[in-house]
Parts: C-alpha cells; sequence; structure tokens
C-alpha cells in the first residue's frame, strides 16, 4: 500500500464517482480504476459497491476512515521538514464563510504569495459548521470565523471587534415617509438604536441559516417584530445592490463597509445612497477571529498568514 493509492482510494471515496474523482485527480478513468483494484487485490478485499452507483463496502468505509489519518500524518510530517528545511513551501488551505471572502481575502492573499510563492493557496467556502468539522478533520488549516468557535481543539487569533450595522436606502425613506418625518425618524433611531422605528419598512436579507440572517432574526424576535421581507438570497453583494435601489432595508457587519472591495465600501456610489446606523448599538459586539487546530501542527506558513491577517484587519476596524 503506497501514498499514491491511498489518495487515489480516498478521492473516489469522498466523490463516489469515478469520473469525477478521475478529473479531480487529472488521470484518466481507466488509470482510476486500475489504482483501486490493484489497492483491492492487495487488501484482499472489495472497497466499492458498484452496482447502481458507487458506494462503499464496510471495509472500504474502514479503510476511508484510517486513509484520512495516514495521509494528514503525512502532510503535518512533511510540513514540519520543509519548516525545518527552511523551505517554505507547500499548501495552505483556508477556511472562510461565503460573504466574507470579498471583504478580507484581497487585503491579504496577494502580498502573502508575493512573500510565500512557493505556497500553494486554497480557499474553501462554506457555513461555519462544514468549515469547523474541516478543521477538526485537518482538511483545512486555518479558518476565519467568530468567537468563540465550536471546535474545542481550536486556538484562536482576535482579528478584528465588529457590531452589525443596518442600512436603509435614502430614497425608500423618503419614499415611504415624507422629508421631514424621514428625518424624525433617523433622529430618534441614532438616539435609541430601536428597530421597532422601521417594523413597517420591507427588508433585503441573506437567506435563513447564515450566520448574519440568525443574528438579525434574533433582534427582531426580541423587538416583536415579523418584518415584511421582499428578497432573500445568498449573495449579500446582491442584497447591497437591492437595498441601494430602494427595495428594502439590510443588516451586515461594519466590517464590509471599510473594505474597499466590496460594493459598499468607502466612497462607493452604492455606499452615497444610504443611511448606515447601527443595529443594535454597542452591545453584541463580536469578535472576529482566525483559528488553528491546536493539536495540528501549525506550519510556519500557516504562522506567517495570521500575522499577515492581524495587520490587514486593523485597517477595517
Amino acid at each position: 500500500m503506497n501514498f499514491q493509492n491511498l489518495n487515489y482510494f480516498l478521492v473516489t471515496a469522498r466523490e463516489l464517482n469515478m469520473t469525477r474523482a478521475a478529473a479531480e485527480l487529472h488521470i484518466s478513468q481507466q488509470a482510476l480504476s486500475s489504482h483501486i483494484l490493484k489497492l483491492e487485490e492487495e487488501l484482499g478485499c472489495q472497497l466499492f459497491d458498484r452496482g447502481h452507483g458507487l458506494s462503499l463496502t464496510y471495509s472500504g468505509k474502514q479503510l476511508k476512515r484510517s486513509a484520512e489519518q495516514i495521509l494528514d500524518i503525512e502532510r503535518q510530517t512533511i510540513t514540519a521538514i520543509d519548516d525545518i528545511n527552511k523551505n517554505m513551501r507547500g499548501e495552505l488551505r483556508i477556511g472562510i464563510s461565503h460573504t466574507r471572502g470579498q471583504a478580507i481575502l484581497p487585503l491579504v492573499l496577494p502580498e502573502f504569495s508575493r512573500s510565500h510563492p512557493l505556497v500553494e493557496l486554497s480557499v474553501v467556502e462554506g457555513s461555519t459548521e462544514e468549515l469547523e468539522e474541516q478543521l477538526e478533520h485537518g482538511t483545512i488549516d486555518l479558518l476565519f470565523g467568530y468567537v468563540p468557535f465550536l471546535l474545542d481543539t481550536a486556538e484562536t487569533v482576535e482579528l478584528m471587534q465588529e457590531h452589525m450595522l443596518l442600512l436603509v436606502p435614502k430614497a425608500l425613506l423618503q419614499e415611504k415617509l415624507g422629508p421631514e418625518e424621514a428625518e424624525r425618524v433617523l433622529t430618534e433611531y441614532r438616539k435609541k438604536t430601536d428597530i421597532s422605528l422601521f417594523k413597517d419598512m420591507p427588508f433585503v436579507l441573506l437567506q435563513k441559516g447564515d450566520r448574519i440572517r440568525t443574528l438579525v432574526d434574533r433582534e427582531f424576535y426580541h423587538k416583536g417584530i415579523d418584518p415584511k421581507v421582499t428578497v432573500e438570497t445568498r449573495n449579500i453583494q446582491t442584497v447591497f445592490a437591492l437595498c441601494a435601489e430602494g427595495m428594502g432595508l439590510t443588516v451586515c457587519p461594519e466590517i464590509y463597509l471599510g473594505s474597499p472591495y466590496t460594493i459598499v465600501g468607502p466612497d462607493s456610489y452604492i455606499r452615497s445612497k444610504l443611511e448606515v446606523l447601527d443595529f443594535y448599538g454597542l452591545r453584541n459586539v463580536d469578535t472576529f477571529a482566525i483559528g488553528y487546530n491546536r493539536e495540528r501542527y501549525l506550519s510556519r506558513t500557516a504562522a506567517d498568514f495570521i500575522d499577515l491577517c492581524t495587520k490587514a484587519c486593523k485597517t477595517l476596524a
């Protein structure tokens, strides 16, 4: 049994599709089948049921768990030796939510690539739950998220403190309330930070399940508000654009307004069409952090990336 065959098996076991697995491995389907058959012959058992679709046998499931651990140890060992030899090469796999990458990654990845040209960068996007599971199993090295991480073995480095902001389309406010009433409501809101003042206004929000949406729904619940949601989407840039065009108010973390790479960044056209207010004042301030699994080897490149992130996020705070 060799590492290559184990890797080929593991990719196939995850995909459960020979065509996709072969494409991911950049080999022919015939060559992949040959490697799997050799591994089955070596182990003296069948690893896949090849009936209607591909599925793992009991032996295949056992090997999948072991292969993940074996290949993970191999990768950690190679990384440690590279660090000892000061090669500064290898791969760095970064986990981040769908909505966060656009605000943060352009600030850090280009500079990191220039200083570490031999390091292959991989960005994995997903939900917090999915990414923390990957951090635990070693399929990603670092994870951007909010403290506290649910993973017990996560070690976090604080990047910045932030709170939520309410974005109000100026044109919509004028249309619904008129100039004088709109100004009165804005003045009162700035004093009280009470979302109930906008309870009759429409909202454009991220879909349920997103962390931002969960925080927003929790605040509505506490205030006894059943908001009129005109549009739900997974794309936060779409939310900003629709909000600016008057389809409804929205809520977002302040990091988006500090990043020049988002459409509501400093001095942007869309930003000029919005009133920017605190969503719930300075309570419930969140700590945004980058985390790693302390039970796993932290490479020099990963440590360098963390240092770079702490410096970059100071410009957004």
